[in-house]
């Protein structure tokens, strides 16, 4: 079985073959995992040229030998049933290349040219009946079942014969699939960089019926022209369905018995339905008419008696016929969020007998005809799709669905409200009920953003909603519901769509995918560019999906039950390049428990640089206006927290080295650009404006704590939390019933300005006797004890007693928290968010395994809390600083000219430290003086900077390719290792060592030596073309009197005589290929031809002299003269019915005779011959 061309399995081999290629390789050099979106493996070539990126991915594809040559013109042929928008798409592809159309009701005669057939299996047309020929004749190989199964199509690219042209054919199941067809040739064509398609033929069939998205979600609604270029794009990747359910239109669901306007239907209804008939992506209809709360109350439809039945079914048919006259060809019925009727009537009485009743009026409709004859609604579907009241799932029961109409889809949205499509849930559903299941999967959907105190986009989660293993077949639909920005949620749809044409059977598959989906999401295209790689840079750290806990706890590692957001695998690198979820997890760490240092922050700088140009380049290089509009506020949420991240990056760097100053302005600077980053807002369901956020796992939590301890390193003076490596417990009280503020971490995290929200069981409250832990990983000495909360008259409690633990287990009073008890305010928290700060001194320094605090009155509100947290203290002692000052001395005699500036900061900080230490009225400890000198010594061996090449020499180095030079994949894999080159020189030039920078040196050569010339492109040096064969060739032919030989044969030499002459002109655009095919014609057709009858055996002709040696002349020794040439027969080449059968190297005529025919014999010969020359040539 062939997989995914773009998948890491490979390419492997299957018998879909193109016969007329004579030599095939046993299989293909399959591109590895980690592939990068020019589609080329890290520090790897180009892959081998003619293997096509196609999404979704195709069943079988099989590449042969040779290629087609795609010129100016093309004759196409496409049957008649095959309807205008599909024959739009054939007009596209062939636009792509520049290429116009000679339409033509027959397949034509001859070997010159390029036909382009579309046609539908089955339909006896003229595409059809070739396509039978081409199986017949063995020169194309299709399995009998293929076209049973769902939008099956078959794509074959065959260069030309003696007796065929170049053919591109698309023969579908019906016009629908071949549409399918021609949009896979479509994709390939975007990547023909020259005038070649390689030789190939595509089997190929969806896994799944329905194909698409639902506008279903509770957020601002899509515009008439956001549903367009959705449904259009959508197109292009085999899509069939958009379920147009918007939770704002009143007709859809409150007033589903009110029509719409006629301004209504022209400005909205039917531009909809037009673009969906065009793309393909059926705009569906659906109405909800069960709905019996609120505004709906009293307005559902009647099931009590049957005239209200009968009344209320001839209002939803009306409703239907009114969008279906207006151009819908599929329509949906929407139970979900409302009152389950079959309870109250039961199914088969409500759902079941409607369903069946709807089902037969499109039947209805389908056999309605015009005057004419034609069909009134053409491509009207009956598929209904039905969400049930009960969507999610859980195992048990409704096997009454098995009585709905075969044509009913039944949907679910999985075990969960925001479930996943699994095998598993799909087998179970299957055998309880008897039907496949149409998934309706919510995802991307960020609907619970409306409980969250920011905005956010979800660019990932394929692995948790759409789960590998499924058979073909498993599920009858899939469908998505977005979020409200409908352009980035083209991210999902593509995955979707990749996935339920060719069902994912490992989770490698849909990495993959996500990794090629930005280049097809920003500008519709095969080939990355800048800006779809800096999109995609940002995205990976923009994946979580907030499901607002409404499905409960999951036992998933990939779901943060106290964010109660699926992580969806956001900052990890599929490609391995980056890895920011443990680079910066583990600089967090180290922030939070205050021990970073200046090396530390090397690879975070890395990051927050990387992630700054790409904010850069997207805003600059961004391919779809529409979706840059969309997601900008986002790009400036990117601008301003990577600048925060590098200035305070900055801050702590100079701290740690001893310039106060400079660390000062940068915190400043820092601050600025964090307070920024939260202006960029977006309204959200309830109109709020909130500010647009990423990367909240890992990349903004960072950025706190970066600031956390930069202001922590500047306030010196000022005893500082140790928060780190603590376990935070509680009793009686727990996290808020909340989607903000209930990450217990907020308590150990050293920033005073962040909080965990809490309550008891019993209800808006903080019981007596609720107590809140942190234990440390290790004991240590302290003399101070802090507690944070909010202020008094807050969420704070009113009573209560701090305790520390002991190094013998016991438990000590260090202080009450009281009306009494003294505190100071939190900077910068006003408000109601003021929160206070409770200082407890000990009578002296003790060790401390743990502290704790309990309420010990209860409260009638929740519970923030800020802080808690034993300060350590340093004990002074006599040490002897010999040996600190022998290190320092050696410190400052090192050359540090040619070190990163990483290193040499290093260095800098642990001479501050060492310089301090060494003061004679410095009290340190003998471990911090040991620590001193370890931290010098290590220092010492610093880290030389690359200075191969400087970003001004690199920008003079880079080649463009504004002509189309090189080949766009060749170019897009080049300008990738450019623009991460770049990136290094100009964000951290200062800090690349000399291994780095010569890695990134080594890979943009390697991507420059491998950059390939279009066939098109203007070569460096003249190409000779050997024109010798041709114009022997065409001097044989105008020596031949035409006239003695028959009509047939005769115009055969005289079509491939024009042609040669042609290509013999000394400024003809050509190609050897062209030039050697064309010389092999030429010399077949006047083997060929054959005299007429009666003709006088031809006399000698004394005043011409004899050309010996001349392929087909009767005086040539060993050569067959023409007087043996076979008359007309069924193997002639080129008859029609047997395409090229003369050229099979084996095939009887229809003589029954046992030999060739000699004139293919001769023809063979003069193939041989053209080859050997071209092989020579090219030696």
């Amino acid at each position: 079985m062939v997989t995914h061309p773009h998948h890491p399995r490979g390419i492997m081999r299957r018998a879909v073959t193109v016969v007329a290629a004579l030599a095939m390789g046993a299989s293909f050099a399959a591109p590895a995992m980690a592939l990068d979106d020019a589609g080329i493996q890290p520090g790897e070539a180009v892959p081998a040229t003619g293997q096509y990126k196609i999404y979704p991915g195709v069943q079988h594809i099989d590449y042969g030998d040779g290629a087609v040559i795609v010129g100016d013109a093309a004759t196409t042929v496409v049957e008649p049933d095959v309807d205008a928008d599909t024959r739009a798409r054939l007009t596209e592809v062939l636009d792509v290349k520049g290429v116009a159309a000679q339409e033509s009701a027959a397949v034509p005669d001859g070997a010159n040219g390029l036909n382009v057939l579309v046609g539908i299996n089955g339909s006896g047309g003229v595409v059809d009946a070739y396509a039978k020929a081409l199986v017949a004749s063995g020169e194309l190989d299709i399995d009998a079942d293929t076209f049973e199964k769902t939008d099956s199509y078959v794509l074959s690219v065959l260069p030309g014969t003696q007796g065929r042209a170049d053919t591109v054919m698309v023969l579908g199941r019906d016009t629908d699939a071949a549409f399918y067809g021609l949009t896979t040739l479509y994709q390939i064509v975007q990547q023909v960089s020259g005038n070649k398609l390689t030789a190939l033929t595509v089997a190929d069939w969806a896994d799944v019926k329905s194909r698409g998205f639902i506008e279903g979600y509770y957020g601002s609604p899509w515009s008439t022209q956001d549903r367009v270029n959705l449904m259009t794009w959508g197109g292009y990747y085999k899509m069939n369905t958009y379920v147009y359910a918007p939770k704002d239109d009143p007709l859809h669901r409150n007033d589903w018995r009110t029509s719409y306007t006629q301004e209504q239907i022209d400005d909205e209804i039917r531009p909809q339905a037009e673009a969906g008939n065009r793309s393909k992506v059926r705009f569906v209809y659906a109405i909800a008419p069960f709905h019996d709360a609120d505004a709906a109350r009293g307005k559902q439809f009647r099931f009590d008696t049957e005239e209200h039945y009968q009344e209320d079914l001839q209002v939803l048919k009306g409703r239907y016929q009114q969008v279906i006259d207006a151009g819908v060809r599929q329509i949906a019925l929407l139970a979900d969020d409302s009152t389950d009727w079959g309870r109250v009537y039961g199914n088969e009485q409500t759902y079941v007998r409607l369903t069946q009743d709807l089902t037969d009026w499109l039947h209805e409709l389908q056999q309605e005809r015009n005057e004419d004859g034609t069909t009134t609604y053409e491509g009207l579907k009956d598929t209904l799709l039905y969400c049930p009241a009960l969507y999610s799932y859980t195992g048990g029961g409704e096997s009454w669905y098995d009585k709905f109409p075969a044509n009913v889809q039944i949907v679910m949205t999985g075990r969960r409200t925001f479930g996943s499509a699994t095998p598993e849930f799909a087998k179970e559903f299957k055998e309880n009920t008897g039907r496949a299941p149409f998934m309706w999967v919510n995802w991307p959907c960020s609907d619970m953003n409306r409980n969250t105190s920011y905005q956010y986009l979800v660019m990932g989660g394929q692995n948790n909603f759409l789960k590998p293993g499924a058979a073909s077949g498993a599920f009858d639909g899939i469908m998505l519901n977005p979020m409200q920005q409908s352009e980035p949620s083209k991210v999902g749809i593509f995955l979707a769509a990749d996935y339920s044409w060719k069902l994912w059977q490992t989770e490698d598959e849909g990495r993959q995918a996500w990794e090629d989906s930005f280049s097809y999401v920003e500008h519709n295209s095969p080939v990355s560019t800048p800006g779809s790689r800096a999109l995609r840079d940002l995205s990976m750290n923009m994946r979580i999906l907030n499901d607002g806990g409404i499905d409960g706890r999951h036992d998933d590692a990939d779901y943060d039950a106290a964010n109660k957001w699926w992580i969806n695998q956001e900052s990890i690198d599929y490609t391995g390049r980056d890895d920011v979820r443990e680079a910066l997890g583990a600089l967090k760490t180290k922030l939070d428990a205050g021990t970073a240092t200046v090396a530390d922050l090397s690879s975070a700088k890395r990051i927050y640089s990387r992630l700054a140009a790409a904010a850069k380049t997207y805003r600059a290089d961004h391919g779809d206006q529409n979706l840059f509009d969309q997601v900008e506020p986002w790009i400036g949420f990117w601008d301003d927290i990577t600048e925060a991240a590098l200035d305070y990056i900055a801050s702590i760097r100079a701290s740690l080295t001893g310039d106060e100053t400079a660390a000062q302005e940068a915190a400043t600077k820092g601050q600025e650009a964090l307070t920024r980053s939260d202006t960029h807002t977006i309204a959200d369901y309830y109109q709020k404006n909130k500010p647009a956020q990423g990367g909240l796992v890992v990349v903004r939590p960072t950025v706190l704590s970066l600031k956390s301890y930069a202001t922590t390193l500047l306030q010196h003076d000022t005893p500082a939390p140790a928060p780190s490596e603590a376990t935070l417990t509680t009793s009686d009280v727990h996290a808020a019933y909340w989607n903000a503020h209930v990450d217990p971490k907020a308590v150990t995290d050293g920033d005073d300005t962040t909080f965990f929200w809490m309550q008891s069981d019993s209800g808006d409250c903080v019981d007596a006797g609720a107590t809140v832990t942190v234990t440390y990983a290790a004991p240590f000495r302290s003399d101070t004890i802090r507690f944070v909360q909010a202020a008094p008259n807050l969420d704070a409690i009113v009573n209560g007693t701090v305790e520390y633990q002991t190094a013998d287990g016991s438990w000590v009073k260090a202080g009450d928290i009281d009306a009494d008890t003294t505190t100071e305010d939190v900077p910068g928290l006003t408000g109601n968010d003021r929160a206070v700060i409770a200082t407890f001194t000990l009578p002296s320094a003790v060790t401390v395994k743990a502290v704790r605090v309990t309420n010990t009155t209860k409260t009638n509100k929740w519970w923030k809390l800020y802080d808690l947290s034993a300060v350590e203290s340093a004990t002074p002692g006599p040490v002897d600083k010999t040996e600190l000052n022998k290190a320092i001395a050696d410190a400052e005699a090192i050359d540090v000219s040619g070190w990163t500036d990483d290193t040499k900061a290093v260095l800098d900080a642990a001479l501050a430290t060492a310089r301090d230490y060494a003061k004679d009225d410095s009290i340190v400890t003998d471990a911090q003086i040991d620590a001193a000198v370890a931290a010098l010594q290590a220092a010492m061996n610093g880290t030389a900077r690359y200075t191969g090449m400087t970003l001004e020499q690199l920008e003079a180095d880079r080649i463009a390719n504004g002509d189309g030079t090189y080949t766009a994949t060749s170019y897009a894999a080049y300008d990738a290792a450019y623009q991460r080159f770049a990136v290094a020189l100009e964000y951290y030039a200062g800090d690349l060592t000399e291994q780095e920078g010569a890695d990134l040196a080594a890979a943009y050569e390697a991507a420059k030596a491998a950059l390939q010339k279009t066939d098109n492109s203007t070569p460096d040096q003249p190409v000779q073309l050997d024109k010798t064969e041709l114009n022997e060739a065409i001097k044989r032919a105008e020596e031949k009197d035409l006239d003695l030989y028959t009509d047939e044969s005769a115009a055969k030499v005289e079509e491939t005589l024009a042609e040669a002459r042609k290509l013999a002109a000394d400024d003809a655009q050509t190609t050897q290929e062209e030039i050697d095919r064309a010389a092999t014609a030429l010399n077949a057709a006047i083997d060929a031809l054959t005299e007429k009858p009666g003709n006088p055996d031809t006399p000698d002709q004394p005043d011409q002299p004899d050309t010996p040696d001349q392929p087909g002349d009767p005086d040539t020794p060993g050569t067959p003269g023409t007087s043996d040439k076979p008359g007309t027969s069924d193997g002639k080449p080129g008859k029609p019915g047997k395409p090229g059968t003369s050229d099979t190297g084996g095939k009887l005529s229809a003589t029954g005779s046992s030999v060739m025919p000699i004139a293919a014999v001769a023809a063979m010969l003069a193939l041989a011959a053209g080859a050997a020359l071209a092989m020579r040539r090219r030696a």
